[in-house]
């Protein structure tokens, strides 16, 4: 198996509350196919009807994420552990274990024993940790995002690229060094131009940092939007500006945005 096989399928290309009430862009999160392991990350509300929709199979995910206890990262997260088996357990009731689980100590205070009993391993995980999942390695990148809500942000290594998902983040001093050296970058882009937000990002105060990544990203995808960049609330449909306005603003080779149901081939978006 190698990353010509590699896929990332957009369950949900929205956040925030108001996407999370009507699902004007899904909140599902992203399934993330790599060295024939489906792992699921930030499955947020809806991620149980979105993976069906899109004609995926929950039976195959063995890796989950959730990277911080805010209901549009981890509101299936249950779901989605039940829907990865066929049977919870043998004749005599056995439970089957599957799949690993790698989250903040927060997310768990949220998920039930009986879930977590159905999991073959369960990671707590935060900014700085490494974990190596069947020969990757996974690292925790920083967030500054919610005063009271630990998270990360999560980058994994392959032997033929790297690829890093920011998860909610303000900018910070060493933002670009946390991606140094990645690939490909899925950056949770909240709002368009300089429509700031005290706990996320827009895109003219995260230019400069992508700017100072070294070497520059071959690839950028821009998703988790909120109701300012899309949605009956705003003005307009803000999403192809920020595309030109990254192409034009950065060195970034291929920049694209996340639609729900999108499926991307690694192979496509290094090219």
């Amino acid at each position: 198996m190698n990353y010509m096989d590699d896929e990332l399928v957009i369950l949900g290309s929205g956040g925030g509350r108001h996407h999370i009430r009507t699902q004007y862009r899904a909140t599902g999160g992203i399934l993330y196919k790599f060295n024939g392991i489906q792992a699921h990350i930030d499955p947020g509300p809806g991620a149980i009807v979105r993976i069906n929709q899109y004609h995926e199979e929950p039976l195959k995910t063995e890796l989950f994420i959730a990277t911080h206890a805010h209901v549009d990262h981890y509101n299936d997260l249950s779901t989605m552990i039940e829907s990865s088996r066929d049977n919870l357990h043998d004749g005599k009731y056995n439970y089957f274990k599957k799949g690993t689980l790698i989250t903040t100590k927060d997310v768990l205070k949220y998920i039930s024993d009986y879930h977590l009993n159905m999991l073959e391993k369960v990671v707590t995980f935060k900014a700085g940790d490494r974990y190596e999942y069947k020969n990757t390695n996974i690292i925790g990148t920083k967030v500054i995002h919610s005063r009271n809500v630990e998270g990360f942000g999560v980058k994994f290594i392959l032997d033929d690229y790297s690829i890093a998902f920011s998860s909610d983040t303000m900018v910070f001093d060493g933002f670009a060094e946390e991606f140094s050296g990645v690939n490909i970058l899925v950056l949770n882009l909240l709002r368009p131009d300089s429509v700031t937000c005290r706990r996320h990002l827009c895109t003219d105060e995260v230019i400069p940092h992508l700017n100072h990544i070294n070497p520059s990203l071959d690839a950028l995808l821009i998703t988790h939007f909120g109701a300012y960049m899309d949605s009956p609330k705003s003005i307009k449909n803000f999403i192809p500006s920020q595309i030109n306005k990254l192409r034009n603003g950065t060195t970034i080779k291929n920049v694209v945005a996340a639609e729900d149901g999108l499926k991307i081939k690694i192979k496509e978006i290094l090219k």
